[in-house]
């Protein structure tokens, strides 16, 4: 989990209700939990897979930046301020940075597809 740097920052910054939100969201990778969502929603399970994204940024401050810019960070931002925010995260990511070539982020995810019931 390549982005995990940033979700630490965001567990330490954000308030406690967008901590447990974040961590109860993660529960999806949960065996079953995906599966029940679907079912709930009325639709049958079609397949499930992973994807590998790579997030590739050329220097610290631009990943530091982007990341400010990605809706989760919101809360953190709001209860910290920018400048502390920015620090924190600058320091989470800076082992993910090498001089010269920028800031690398793999991450896998897994999916899964729904489908209506047969008829």
């Amino acid at each position: 989990m390549g982005l995990l740097p940033y979700f630490a920052t965001l567990a330490e910054l954000s308030p406690a209700d967008h901590i447990d939100a974040t961590v109860s969201q993660g529960d999806t990778g949960r065996p079953g939990v995906a599966g029940q969502m679907l079912a709930d929603a009325g639709l049958e399970f079609a397949g499930r897979g992973r994807a590998q994204v790579v997030s590739e940024l050329p220097d610290l401050d631009l990943a530091v930046r982007a990341l400010a810019a990605a809706g989760p960070s919101w809360p953190a931002l709001h209860r910290v301020g920018h400048d502390r925010f920015a620090v924190a995260l600058r320091d989470a990511l800076r082992p993910l940075h090498v001089e010269g070539l920028g800031v690398r982020i793999v991450s896998e995810f897994g999916w899964i597809i729904g489908k209506e019931p047969s008829a």
